[in-house]
Protein backbone atom coordinates (compact mmCIF):
# COMPACT_ATOMS: atom_id res chain seq x y z
CA UNK A 1 0.00 0.00 0.00
CA UNK A 2 2.97 2.31 0.63
CA UNK A 3 3.91 2.10 -3.07
CA UNK A 4 0.40 3.20 -4.06
CA UNK A 5 0.49 6.13 -1.62
CA UNK A 6 3.85 7.28 -3.00
CA UNK A 7 2.67 7.13 -6.61
CA UNK A 8 -0.05 9.79 -6.55
CA UNK A 9 1.98 11.94 -8.97
CA UNK A 10 1.14 15.09 -6.98
CA UNK A 11 4.56 16.43 -7.89
CA UNK A 12 3.44 16.93 -11.50
CA UNK A 13 2.07 20.49 -11.74
CA UNK A 14 -0.69 21.48 -14.08
CA UNK A 15 1.78 23.22 -16.44
CA UNK A 16 3.74 19.99 -16.89
CA UNK A 17 0.55 17.97 -17.17
CA UNK A 18 -0.59 20.03 -20.15
CA UNK A 19 2.65 19.30 -21.98
CA UNK A 20 2.46 15.54 -21.49
CA UNK A 21 1.52 13.29 -24.37
CA UNK A 22 -2.17 12.50 -24.77
CA UNK A 23 -1.50 8.92 -23.75
CA UNK A 24 0.24 9.98 -20.49
CA UNK A 25 -2.50 12.52 -19.70
CA UNK A 26 -5.23 9.90 -20.18
CA UNK A 27 -3.39 7.34 -18.10
CA UNK A 28 -2.72 9.85 -15.32
CA UNK A 29 -6.37 10.94 -15.24
CA UNK A 30 -7.44 7.29 -15.07
CA UNK A 31 -4.91 6.59 -12.35
CA UNK A 32 -6.01 9.54 -10.21
CA UNK A 33 -9.68 8.60 -10.67
CA UNK A 34 -9.00 5.01 -9.62
CA UNK A 35 -6.96 6.25 -6.66
CA UNK A 36 -9.93 8.30 -5.42
CA UNK A 37 -12.12 5.17 -5.59
CA UNK A 38 -9.38 3.26 -3.76
CA UNK A 39 -9.30 5.83 -0.93
CA UNK A 40 -13.10 5.89 -0.70
CA UNK A 41 -13.20 2.10 -0.51
CA UNK A 42 -10.43 2.08 2.13
CA UNK A 43 -12.38 4.56 4.27
CA UNK A 44 -15.46 2.34 4.06
CA UNK A 45 -13.41 -0.70 5.12
CA UNK A 46 -12.14 1.18 8.19
CA UNK A 47 -15.70 2.26 9.02
CA UNK A 48 -16.95 -1.32 8.68
CA UNK A 49 -14.09 -2.62 10.84
CA UNK A 50 -15.16 -0.21 13.60
CA UNK A 51 -18.75 -1.39 13.17
CA UNK A 52 -17.63 -5.04 13.39
CA UNK A 53 -15.75 -4.27 16.63
CA UNK A 54 -18.90 -2.68 18.09
CA UNK A 55 -21.01 -5.63 16.93
CA UNK A 56 -18.62 -8.10 18.56
CA UNK A 57 -18.87 -6.18 21.84
CA UNK A 58 -22.67 -6.28 21.58
CA UNK A 59 -22.51 -9.99 20.83
CA UNK A 60 -20.57 -10.60 24.04
CA UNK A 61 -23.21 -8.66 25.99
CA UNK A 62 -26.01 -10.68 24.38
CA UNK A 63 -24.23 -13.95 25.18
CA UNK A 64 -23.94 -12.96 28.86
CA UNK A 65 -27.64 -12.03 28.97
CA UNK A 66 -28.65 -15.28 27.23
CA UNK A 67 -26.58 -17.37 29.66
CA UNK A 68 -28.28 -15.65 32.59
CA UNK A 69 -31.77 -16.02 31.13
CA UNK A 70 -31.04 -19.62 30.12
CA UNK A 71 -30.38 -20.50 33.77
CA UNK A 72 -33.65 -18.85 34.80
CA UNK A 73 -35.53 -20.83 32.14
CA UNK A 74 -33.79 -24.15 32.72
CA UNK A 75 -36.85 -25.51 34.54
CA UNK A 76 -38.80 -25.29 31.27
CA UNK A 77 -36.22 -27.53 29.61
CA UNK A 78 -36.42 -30.00 32.48
CA UNK A 79 -40.23 -30.00 32.41
CA UNK A 80 -41.06 -29.93 28.70
CA UNK A 81 -38.10 -31.47 26.90
CA UNK A 82 -38.66 -35.20 26.59
CA UNK A 83 -37.56 -38.15 24.53
CA UNK A 84 -39.74 -40.94 23.20
CA UNK A 85 -38.81 -44.58 22.73
CA UNK A 86 -40.62 -47.81 21.89
CA UNK A 87 -39.53 -51.20 23.19
CA UNK A 88 -40.65 -54.71 22.39
CA UNK A 89 -41.55 -56.76 25.46
CA UNK A 90 -39.47 -59.87 26.03
CA UNK A 91 -41.24 -63.21 25.84
CA UNK A 92 -44.46 -61.53 24.62
CA UNK A 93 -43.96 -61.71 20.89
CA UNK A 94 -45.29 -58.74 18.94
CA UNK A 95 -46.15 -56.56 21.93
CA UNK A 96 -44.80 -53.05 22.62
CA UNK A 97 -44.51 -50.45 25.37
CA UNK A 98 -43.50 -46.79 25.12
CA UNK A 99 -41.32 -44.67 27.41
CA UNK A 100 -41.31 -40.90 27.89
CA UNK A 101 -38.04 -39.75 29.48
CA UNK A 102 -37.14 -36.39 31.02
CA UNK A 103 -34.11 -35.09 32.89
CA UNK A 104 -35.73 -34.30 36.22
CA UNK A 105 -38.57 -36.81 36.49
CA UNK A 106 -39.10 -40.54 36.51
CA UNK A 107 -39.80 -42.12 33.15
CA UNK A 108 -43.42 -42.49 32.11
CA UNK A 109 -44.28 -45.82 30.52
CA UNK A 110 -47.41 -47.23 28.98
CA UNK A 111 -48.77 -50.03 26.83
CA UNK A 112 -49.07 -49.81 23.06
CA UNK A 113 -50.10 -53.40 22.34
CA UNK A 114 -49.46 -55.37 19.18
CA UNK A 115 -48.38 -53.89 15.83
CA UNK A 116 -51.79 -54.66 14.37
CA UNK A 117 -53.64 -52.86 17.17
CA UNK A 118 -51.24 -49.92 17.09
CA UNK A 119 -51.69 -49.38 13.35
CA UNK A 120 -55.45 -49.65 13.67
CA UNK A 121 -55.53 -47.16 16.57
CA UNK A 122 -53.30 -44.67 14.78
CA UNK A 123 -55.17 -44.82 11.48
CA UNK A 124 -58.52 -44.28 13.20
CA UNK A 125 -57.53 -41.74 15.87
CA UNK A 126 -58.67 -38.12 15.71
CA UNK A 127 -55.21 -36.92 14.76
CA UNK A 128 -54.61 -38.93 11.58
CA UNK A 129 -57.76 -40.56 10.25
CA UNK A 130 -58.36 -37.81 7.68
CA UNK A 131 -54.73 -37.66 6.54
CA UNK A 132 -54.08 -40.27 3.84
CA UNK A 133 -50.36 -39.46 3.65
CA UNK A 134 -49.83 -40.11 7.35
CA UNK A 135 -51.91 -43.26 7.21
CA UNK A 136 -49.60 -44.58 4.50
CA UNK A 137 -46.60 -43.81 6.70
CA UNK A 138 -48.24 -45.60 9.63
CA UNK A 139 -48.89 -48.75 7.62
CA UNK A 140 -45.37 -48.70 6.17
CA UNK A 141 -43.55 -48.39 9.53
CA UNK A 142 -45.49 -47.15 12.56
CA UNK A 143 -42.37 -46.96 14.78
CA UNK A 144 -40.58 -44.56 12.43
CA UNK A 145 -43.80 -42.60 12.05
CA UNK A 146 -44.18 -42.14 15.83
CA UNK A 147 -40.53 -41.16 16.22
CA UNK A 148 -41.05 -38.38 13.66
CA UNK A 149 -44.29 -37.28 15.30
CA UNK A 150 -42.66 -37.02 18.72
CA UNK A 151 -39.83 -34.95 17.25
CA UNK A 152 -42.26 -32.63 15.49
CA UNK A 153 -42.95 -29.77 17.92
CA UNK A 154 -46.26 -29.06 16.20
CA UNK A 155 -47.62 -32.61 16.05
CA UNK A 156 -50.95 -33.12 17.83
CA UNK A 157 -49.76 -36.00 19.97
CA UNK A 158 -46.72 -34.05 21.17
CA UNK A 159 -48.92 -31.04 21.97
CA UNK A 160 -51.23 -33.36 23.88
CA UNK A 161 -48.32 -34.55 26.04
CA UNK A 162 -47.18 -30.93 26.58
CA UNK A 163 -50.69 -30.01 27.70
CA UNK A 164 -50.66 -32.88 30.19
CA UNK A 165 -47.31 -31.72 31.58
CA UNK A 166 -48.82 -28.25 32.12
CA UNK A 167 -51.59 -29.81 34.18
CA UNK A 168 -49.42 -32.36 35.99
CA UNK A 169 -45.69 -31.74 35.62
CA UNK A 170 -44.78 -35.18 37.02
CA UNK A 171 -47.27 -37.06 34.78
CA UNK A 172 -47.90 -39.33 37.78
CA UNK A 173 -51.62 -38.58 37.91
CA UNK A 174 -52.42 -39.47 34.31
CA UNK A 175 -52.80 -42.88 32.69
CA UNK A 176 -51.17 -43.07 29.28
CA UNK A 177 -51.57 -45.92 26.83
CA UNK A 178 -52.35 -46.51 23.17
CA UNK A 179 -55.99 -45.47 23.55
CA UNK A 180 -55.43 -42.27 25.55
CA UNK A 181 -52.41 -41.02 23.56
CA UNK A 182 -54.19 -41.57 20.24
CA UNK A 183 -57.88 -41.05 21.10
CA UNK A 184 -60.66 -42.14 18.77
CA UNK A 185 -63.06 -39.59 20.30
CA UNK A 186 -62.72 -36.60 22.63
CA UNK A 187 -64.01 -38.79 25.47
CA UNK A 188 -60.86 -40.91 25.13
CA UNK A 189 -58.50 -38.01 25.90
CA UNK A 190 -56.29 -38.72 28.95
CA UNK A 191 -57.67 -37.39 32.23
CA UNK A 192 -55.77 -36.07 35.25
CA UNK A 193 -56.57 -37.98 38.44
CA UNK A 194 -57.21 -35.26 41.05
CA UNK A 195 -57.51 -37.59 44.02
CA UNK A 196 -54.69 -37.59 46.53
CA UNK A 197 -53.32 -34.23 45.40
CA UNK A 198 -51.51 -32.34 48.18
CA UNK A 199 -50.87 -28.59 48.24
CA UNK A 200 -47.15 -27.75 48.49
CA UNK A 201 -46.00 -26.32 51.83
CA UNK A 202 -44.14 -23.53 50.06
CA UNK A 203 -44.28 -21.80 46.67
CA UNK A 204 -42.21 -23.75 44.13
CA UNK A 205 -40.34 -22.34 41.12
CA UNK A 206 -42.77 -24.23 38.93
CA UNK A 207 -45.74 -22.51 40.62
CA UNK A 208 -44.09 -19.09 40.29
CA UNK A 209 -43.55 -19.68 36.57
CA UNK A 210 -47.17 -20.75 36.02
CA UNK A 211 -48.51 -17.75 37.97
CA UNK A 212 -46.26 -15.41 36.01
CA UNK A 213 -47.52 -17.06 32.81
CA UNK A 214 -51.08 -16.29 33.97
CA UNK A 215 -50.23 -12.59 34.33
CA UNK A 216 -49.27 -12.20 38.00
CA UNK A 217 -46.14 -10.15 38.77
CA UNK A 218 -43.37 -10.96 41.26
CA UNK A 219 -44.81 -8.85 44.09
CA UNK A 220 -48.26 -10.40 43.72
CA UNK A 221 -46.80 -13.91 43.73
CA UNK A 222 -44.60 -13.05 46.73
CA UNK A 223 -47.68 -12.05 48.77
CA UNK A 224 -49.62 -15.23 47.87
CA UNK A 225 -49.85 -18.26 50.09
CA UNK A 226 -49.04 -21.64 48.50
CA UNK A 227 -52.75 -22.50 48.77
CA UNK A 228 -53.84 -19.35 46.92
CA UNK A 229 -51.30 -19.92 44.18
CA UNK A 230 -52.29 -23.58 43.90
CA UNK A 231 -55.98 -22.72 43.52
CA UNK A 232 -55.28 -20.10 40.81
CA UNK A 233 -53.12 -22.54 38.86
CA UNK A 234 -55.61 -25.41 39.08
CA UNK A 235 -58.52 -23.18 38.07
CA UNK A 236 -56.30 -21.68 35.36
CA UNK A 237 -57.41 -18.15 36.19
CA UNK A 238 -55.54 -15.53 34.11
CA UNK A 239 -55.28 -12.17 35.81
Amino acid sequence: MKIIEERQFDYIPNKVFKNLSKRDRDNLRSYRGTYRWYRDNDDKIKSLEKEITKRKEKKEQYVKELIKKNKELDHLRKDYQFSWSVSRLKNKGDYYNFTISRRQYNTKTGSLGSSKNIKEQLCNCLFYRNDENKKRQINKDWKIFLRKEMNDHNSKVRLLIMDLIMKDVTLKRVLLNRKSLFPLTKKDYPQINKRGVSIPLMMTNRMRWELNHLGYNKDEIKNMTPKQGWEIINKYEPK
